[in-house]
């Protein structure tokens, strides 16, 4: 019997695998079909964009499910900025960018989380999460991404948006010696202090010996580049601040909502950052062919990404309540316009280093053991991991004006600060200042407080896979049987070392021990000029500046017992190790996976009617093992710090709190497409599919997290018998092939999901903390304050509190007997809610004719009921990442000149909840990218890349587009570069 079909879509998925250094050979050559063997195996040689988009084409029409594919020729001979970058031309796929580049991505509607990636079919480590990061990886060494959009029983579990497969090259699959080398200059339009400059460099060599039956195969790349990220954030709206303590409050109130509900803006403030990036990848592979029936495999693939940065954040402080004397309310509930009085003008002086790192090693063994029977072995150990290194992932220290009114050298104070949402894109702020002073001096200045954070993250992952095909030789529609079993370990393990809030001097006297010399204005009146209400818009626009290791340094000296010494001054970690000063957070939370599974797969071809019909049916069962472990130090009470800054005190011992849960499943799945004529192609697929519980959810513990400020006192509590999230998918489409790199298709989808996750949050009490800032020692001093005309602000409640008791002004004040039980919000995960998804994909691809033009595009409208409602308050369920997206490339590739430009948009979508359960929302996106290659010759191409052409900025708000939560602003960045072929 023919195997045609079976044996086609085993080589669509392994195609750009086996044809991973076709784009060593630099020529512009539309893709060529070589005759078959006879044993069936199929070269295809491409190059060009048109070529990548032919074979790409069909590996799409020769899959048994929904399949999308970008080859080799598209992401290697011409690189996106990464494999993301790449994988957003996808129809369906969209993608979160991180610092401006590609990071993760989103499946119909699902997100990272929901999508499983693996590398050569062999499941990949990922840290802090599920979710994988396409920006560790660079794109030369790899020939070729599928995106599996119907799951099979014969392929690992976990993606219930899709199964990502990235392919790497093998010597054995493109026999004789090919190397190619390629350098780029990379251009960020953004840089400011880096190199304005930086370089990428790559290289691979494959050859193959001893009548091709041993190959080798190394490739390498490093890649740098320097830009700065430039923001303006919000840190929360925090819902029905109570104003009502106030006196003379001149309030606007235009609240149109009949629940009367109202969001107060926590703090204001601009931020930078000069960030530093080089990607360092390289794998080697060894292969050996004894026989022609046997093919062993050895390979080493490796990534590093390391990450710095040197960032300034300034701006004002909202406290809310009590100190508030003039504020409108919009429509919305929103407090559009806020005048508070007193507080600080502040600068957040910050430093971090991390590393991301991933390793594999893998050992696969390739035996036709008879004509009908082929069975395949493959093991890999592998592991990822992302730290804070050197000073840790974030080093603070917060300089501004000290407001110490009594120290030797006195500073001034903020008089009133206000901040204006109801125009623009980001909201205005300024300030005025006590005694007609018009701007903040350096002699004002001082350090208030410091931290460091440094965590690490990481994930050893172990997998064993046995595979077996059997080939039926004998007439009927059974074309082939796949079976097989797998085991895979995964050990998650998460330590957070947080140094707790630092004094570096603190208010009242810190100024006296900086010179003035140490802190510079500088002018900001050109930040963020990308958005209305930035650049020249602002109000506020200096700050003051000062070298990081010269303040840390004067921190370190200031002597503790010193009688001037400030109040709690003079601690500051050289690293944090879980030991160091000031109370530590030091968390260690382990969570272990161990995964068996069974799978059988039947291939059917036949006819019905004389239309060609391929069915693929299967079963795989699966049944994990969850275990886990984390470090408690539980918090046993509070201490009001000073002002509106607050810290835990934790007990002394610390011990493991252990869980365990187990959960089965079957997941069936069923493949069926038909030519209902010449070219047309009908498909229907139902599958059962799974994803895994986030890793951080499946934690044994109670997690006090962040500082114990006013309204965000937040502890998570993990459940590790969680269930998976299960789906019930449904997949029909029709495709028309009507020419060479031509197609058109239009796919429909359904969803049923259930044991979705619900993160309740409760308010409860943790314990016997008690809560100084409403006990009956505040009451009294805000009495007092009222009496004495005075403005009851955080920092003049707690200067009373100390007043009252005799205690020295800045003394932190503990909860005791007196204060009530302190309220806390408690998040949990639970499995409560089903969600139905459905949507529609359509897609075109159309060359024309020999002219060297095409285009390609496409779109994605998504529909459920797992939508956020915005005016809802408390608790709702809904989908993050659910968005339309669409997609447009316009191509032109003849005669040694292939050129594309793309533009990728992406909806408004849902980005998660804030701690007061209200949602955030990502506004709509899109880019317009280019990328020019010209072949000198066969050997020696050169190129252009530009991407984020018009300087496209990113913004996040809660609930409604006044309520900004964080605004961003890159640039553009231009490559021009060679590759140079063997």
């Amino acid at each position: 019997m023919n195997h045609t079909f079976f044996k086609k879509n085993q080589l669509a998925v392994s195609l750009s695998m086996a044809m991973g250094l076709s784009a060593l050979a630099s020529h512009n050559a539309v893709a060529e079909e070589e005759p078959a063997t006879a044993n069936d195996m199929e070269v295809i040689q491409v190059s060009g964009i048109r070529g990548s988009l032919v074979k790409s084409m069909d590996i799409k029409r020769q899959s048994a499910g929904v399949v999308d594919a970008i080859t080799s020729e598209d992401i290697g001979k011409f690189p996106d900025t990464n494999l993301a970058e790449s994988l957003q031309r996808i129809t369906g796929v969209s993608i979160d960018r991180s610092n401006g580049e590609g990071s993760k991505i989103t499946v119909r509607g699902f997100g990272p989380e929901f999508n499983l990636v693996t590398l050569n079919d062999r499941q990949m480590p990922t840290t802090g999460g599920r979710s994988f990061d396409f920006g560790d990886i660079a794109t030369e060494s790899v020939s070729g991404v599928e995106v599996y959009k119907t799951a099979r029983a014969d392929a690992s579990s976990g993606g219930i948006g899709a199964t990502v497969n990235i392919t790497t090259a093998k010597p054995l699959s493109n026999p004789g010696m090919h190397a190619s080398i390629g350098a780029k200059a990379v251009m960020d339009t953004s840089n400011e202090t880096g190199s304005d400059v930086t370089p990428e460099l790559s290289g691979i060599y494959s050859n193959t010996f001893n009548d091709d039956k041993f190959g080798i195969l190394i490739s390498g790349s490093v890649q740098e580049r320097d830009n700065r990220e430039q923001s303006m954030a919000v840190d929360n709206w925090i819902p029905d601040v109570d104003l009502s303590t106030s006196p003379n409050l001149a309030l606007t109130d235009n609240n149109q909502r009949a629940d009367g509900s109202t969001w107060y803006p926590q703090n204001a403030g601009y931020a930078f950052s000069d960030n530093s990036r080089k990607r360092t990848n390289g794998q080697l592979v060894l292969q050996y062919a004894p026989t022609d029936n046997i093919t062993a495999t050895v390979d080493y693939t490796y990534s590093k990404l390391e990450f710095e940065k040197d960032g300034r954040s300034f701006g004002l402080w909202f406290n809310n309540g009590g100190n508030v004397n003039a504020a409108t309310i919009n429509e919305n509930g929103t407090y559009t316009q806020v005048t508070e009085v007193g507080g600080d003008y502040s600068t957040n002086l910050n430093q971090g280093q991390t590393e991301n790192e991933n390793k594999s090693l893998g050992f696969n063994i390739d035996w036709q053991v008879t004509d009908t029977l082929n069975i395949e072995f493959d093991a890999h150990s592998s592991s990822a991991t992302s730290a804070g290194v050197g000073i840790g992932q974030d080093a603070f220290m917060i300089i501004g004006n000290t407001s110490c009114d009594w120290c030797d050298n006195p500073t001034v104070n903020i008089d009133e600060k206000m901040a204006d949402f109801s125009q623009g894109e980001i909201p205005l702020i300024d300030m005025t200042l006590t005694n007609g002073q018009a701007e903040i001096l350096p002699s004002d200045m001082g350090s208030l407080f410091a931290g460091v954070n440094k965590d690490e993250n990481t994930n050893d992952l172990d997998q064993f896979q046995l595979k077996g095909t059997w080939f039926n030789e004998d007439s009927g529609a059974l074309a082939s049987i796949n079976f097989g079993v797998s085991h895979t370990k995964i050990d998650f393990r998460t330590t957070t070392s947080y140094s707790g809030q630092l004094a570096a001097g603190w208010w009242t006297k810190s100024a006296d021990w900086y010179d003035d010399s140490l802190f510079s204005r500088v002018d900001s009146s050109g930040l963020l000029d990308g958005f209305s209400g930035g650049g020249s818009d602002k109000l506020l626009n200096y700050y003051y500046d000062a070298d990081f290791d010269q303040i840390v340094a004067i921190a370190e000296s200031i002597d503790c017992d010193h009688p001037d010494a400030g109040l709690g001054a003079c601690t500051w970690p050289a690293d944090v190790n879980g030991q160091v000063q000031s109370g530590p957070i030091d968390d260690d939370h382990r969570v272990s996976e161990k995964t068996l599974a069974f799978y059988m797969q039947a291939n059917f071809e036949t006819e019905f009617n004389g239309m060609p019909v391929n069915i693929t049916t299967g079963l795989r069962y699966e049944q994990t093992d969850v275990s886990s472990s984390s470090l408690e130090r539980p918090a046993i009470n509070m201490e009001w710090v000073n002002g509106n800054e607050w810290s835990y005190i934790y007990a002394d011992e610390r011990s493991f709190s252990t869980g365990e849960g187990t959960t089965k499943e079957f997941l069936p799945s069923f493949d069926m497409n038909v030519e209902v004529v010449e070219d047309v192609l009908a498909r229907f697929s139902y599958s059962r599919s799974l994803a895994r519980p986030p890793v951080s959810a499946l934690r044994s513990t109670t997690s006090f997290l962040g500082n114990p400020k006013v309204g965000q006192r937040k502890v998570a509590v993990g459940n590790p018998a969680l269930k998976p999230y299960t789906a019930d998918n449904i997949d029909l489409s029709l495709e028309y092939y009507y020419g060479e790199g031509s197609y058109l298709s239009a796919g429909y989808y359904r969803k049923q999901v259930e044991n979705f996750l619900v993160n309740v949050t409760t308010e409860e009490t943790m314990g016997d903390i008690t809560d100084a800032f409403i006990g009956e020692r505040a009451e009294q001093a805000r009495a007092d304050l009222a009496e004495a005309g005075i403005q009851p602000t955080d920092q003049a409640i707690h200067d009373q509190i100390n007043a009252n008791l005799g205690n020295e002004s800045g003394t932190p004040i503990l909860g005791d007997s007196t204060d009530p039980l302190a309220t806390f919000y408690v998040s949990r995960d639970t499995n409560v809610e089903t969600a139905n998804l459905w949507g529609w994909e359509l897609a075109s691809q159309h060359m024309f004719g020999d002219s060297g033009f095409g285009i390609a595009a496409n779109a994605t409208f998504v529909f459920g009921d797992v939508e956020a409602d915005r005016d809802t308050i408390g608790y709702q369920f809904a989908l993050p990442g659910l968005s339309d997206s669409a997609n447009f490339s316009a191509i032109y590739d003849l005669d040694g000149l292939s050129a594309r430009l793309s533009y990728n948009w992406r909806d408004e979508f849902l980005t998660g909840f804030d701690q007061h359960s209200a949602p955030i929302f990502t506004e709509a996106y899109g880019q317009w990218d280019v990328n020019v290659n010209y072949a000198v010759n066969e050997q020696f191409t050169v190129f252009f890349e530009g991407l984020n052409l018009t300087d496209e900025t990113q913004r996040t708000y809660v609930r409604y587009s006044e309520q900004l939560l964080r605004a961003n602003q890159y640039g553009a960045r231009y490559n021009i570069g060679f590759r140079y072929s063997f």
